[in-house]
């Protein structure tokens, strides 16, 4: 009786034992578990802020708890410079603007912008070609003249003027801002009916149509 006394209490001390270290390996995963859990949460936020935030730039002189953000990129919106020796318009020393007829009795008109290819003689009944730089088309004409950019002195009633024939803001026809505009779309001649309105930077011309002041040239013969 006493050697299975020993042997039943022995085999509860085995037994008990083994279940210790059946508990101590079930906590010792679980640790292991949850520091594998953590590491993996850590590893997936970090590249979330870093592989992901392509705009965010740590600034290397300043802790890292700091951060920049650049400027972000977008297209220009001011006007292209002029190349070479045009004037703000696009318009070249050696341009003209013409029409077929004089400028007569009407509110504003059409004109072309082009270059000299035949000068006006007696036997071409003083009459000159261009050849239009909007459509490469040769074109006879009674009238052309060259310009300039108008200053504030020129801008009286009754002057007559060339301008861009493109609405802005505001309604109000605007420059060229780049010189395939000023070449490939169209030009009207006007005379200025109303001067009032200066101070906001427009006047009116025939057809009550508002033209930028940066927008004007003068006539030079």
């Amino acid at each position: 009786m006493l050697t299975l006394s020993f042997l039943v209490v022995e085999k509860k001390s085995y037994m008990s034992v083994k279940s210790q270290k059946r508990e101590k390996m079930k906590t010792t995963i679980c640790s292991n578990l949850y520091r594998s859990t953590r590491l993996l949460a850590i590893l997936l936020f970090a590249t979330m802020l870093f592989g992901c935030a392509s705009r965010v730039v740590l600034v290397p002189s300043i802790p890292d708890v700091v951060v920049k953000t650049p400027t972000m990129y977008s297209p220009t919106l001011t006007p292209a410079a002029p190349a070479g020796n045009a004037d703000a318009h696009f318009v070249q020393p050696t341009d003209f603007f013409f029409m077929e007829e004089p400028f007569g009795d009407t509110e504003w008109e059409r004109v072309l912008l082009g270059k000299l290819v035949t000068a006006p003689t007696p036997e071409t009944k003083n009459q000159a070609q261009f050849m239009s730089v909007s459509s490469g088309i040769n074109q006879w004409a009674k009238w052309w003249s060259g310009s300039r950019i108008a200053t504030r002195a020129d801008l009286k009633l009754g002057t007559e003027v060339i301008f861009f024939d493109q609405s802005g803001e505001n309604s109000v026809y605007r420059a060229p801002e780049s010189n395939q505009e000023a070449r490939s779309y169209d030009w009207a001649i006007s005379r200025i009916t109303d001067v009032s309105e200066l101070f906001k930077g427009y006047v009116m011309v025939g057809g009550g149509y508002k033209v930028s002041e940066k927008n004007l040239r003068v006539l030079v013969k």
